[in-house]
């Protein structure tokens, strides 16, 4: 399901947007290399998570896809406010350049005096003041958007070097927050400097699509922002030369051969199990960070039962981690999102429903959200039913198997408190959380890596 089917359930979602021009004739004749003295510097310095996101963020733009090149600024850019910015607005600008500042970046960035030209313009206004903003650039935004903050940025860059970047900023009344409307200045901001992707990736990050409140500028956001302005990455590299400098620590590159590498660790695990992880015929995760969020009348076992299957869960793989966290009163757009119910007049002692929220608009597909719905009537049956229903829905979020109810002990096994997965599920999860698995797999190469696996 495409991301922006599902705005309307949120009411105070960030639309951004960023658009790159790079005319052909300024495309790279020659390739921009790195020595191999700088591409050990480079991997010295930065982990493989950083190299990966870098890789996500800074090169594929959310709906226009892959971008070919590297942009960025070669010199300290100055930022004028246009439009009819408010102090509190103004304000905003001011402490996100001041912030960018503190992370000593080769650039600087500066306010432009009043009537100074500038290379950033930043502009405030209602909706059809930001498209006027735009209009040269054929950008239109719709008056759907009227609910949700809108932040956008328009960049034309010349051999990788961006000359011009246009930020237009929306502000709807609904949501007065602060904090908020400031990570909008700080996002487009950044993204005019040349992190020009978001990513589902990491709901924490400020380049994460979906909304998330909490979202900040991480120590992963700014590894990406300094690895971007190293002296030794030049303007104009390009991706085919990233991804062949950095082919060993890319998990998208090369990965029919690590795919391989990693199903040779698991013997055990059946193609069929990992062929039913498939989501319509793409496989599909959650992020590392994932948030269970719990609705409706909860008995204080439920909340044990999910802090045990919590715990044992993230015991099986690095690159899983559940989180019980506070529920807001509107329903969050990403995570596991369980509502509980009691229905006293429904002849089933436990029905469940598991409703998969996709979004496709980054460079990798993913999981973002489950939205699990389980109904209890009055029987001891049900009440007897209902802690293997909760972690039975829990490990059919992170894995898109079809959730039919486990027999006894098929799925997990308790011990006192603790709670065990099986072997078969754990190393099934194990192995489809792993960093080589990646989001956007589609089931049909999977299926020609088990073919030349076979012989």
């Amino acid at each position: 399901m495409a991301l922006s089917s599902i705005k309307s359930q949120f009411v105070y979602w960030m639309l951004g947007i960023h658009f790159l021009a790079i005319s052909p004739s300024c495309l790279p004749k020659d390739e921009s290399t790195i020595s191999s003295r700088n591409l050990k510097y480079l991997k010295d310095k930065y982990g493989i998570e950083t190299l990966n996101y870098f890789y996500e963020t800074v090169f594929h733009e959310d709906d226009n896809g892959m971008s070919n090149v590297i942009t960025k600024l070669s010199s300290n850019p100055t930022i004028a406010i246009l439009g009819h910015p408010t102090e509190e607005e103004i304000g905003y600008v001011e402490r996100a350049i001041s912030d960018v500042n503190k992370l000593k970046l080769p650039i600087r960035l500066s306010l432009a005096a009043p009537g100074d030209s500038a290379l950033i313009r930043i502009f405030f206004g209602d909706l059809k003041e930001v498209n006027a903003f735009f209009k040269p650039d054929s950008v239109f935004i719709s008056d759907n958007d009227a609910d949700w903050h809108v932040g956008m940025v328009r960049s034309t860059a010349y051999d990788g070097i961006i000359e011009q970047a246009n930020v237009g900023i929306y502000y709807t009344e609904k949501d007065l927050t602060y904090s908020t409307r400031y990570k909008i200045v700080l996002e487009e901001i950044i993204q005019s400097l040349g992190i020009i992707g978001d990513s589902y990736n990491y709901p924490s990050s400020l380049f994460f699509e979906n909304y998330n409140p909490a979202k900040s500028l991480t120590p992963l956001d700014v590894d990406v922002l300094s690895l971007l302005y190293e002296p030794v990455i030049p303007a104009n590299y390009t991706r085919e030369s990233f991804e062949k400098n950095f082919a060993d620590e890319l998990y998208a590159v090369n990965t029919h051969q690590k795919i391989e590498n990693l199903l040779a660790k698991y013997p055990q695990t059946s193609y069929e199990d990992v062929e039913k992880c498939f989501f319509d015929g793409v496989f599909l995760k959650h992020p590392k960070e994932t948030n269970l969020y719990l609705y409706g009348p909860i008995q204080k076992e439920d909340s044990l039962t999910i802090a045990r299957a919590i715990l044992a869960l993230n015991k099986i793989s690095p690159n899983i981690n559940l989180k019980l966290a506070a529920s807001p009163a509107m329903e969050p757009s990403h995570g596991i999102v369980f509502d509980f119910r009691q229905s006293d007049n429904q002849k089933a002692s436990v029905k469940g429903s598991n409703e998969i929220i996709a979004g496709r608009t980054c460079m990798f597909p993913k999981l973002i959200k489950n939205k699990v719905q389980l109904s209890f009537n009055a029987s001891e049956s049900a009440q007897e039913l209902r802690p293997r229903s909760i972690i039975d829905a829990i490990y059919f979020s992170l894995i898109q198997m079809p959730n039919e109810p486990s027999r006894t002990n098929e799925l997990f096994k308790t011990n006192g408190n603790e709670i065990e997965f099986t072997p078969r599920y754990a190393n099934l999860l194990k192995l489809v959380y792993s960093n080589e698995f990646i989001d956007g797999l589609k089931l049909a190469d999977f299926k020609e890596i088990e073919l030349d696996m076979a012989k």
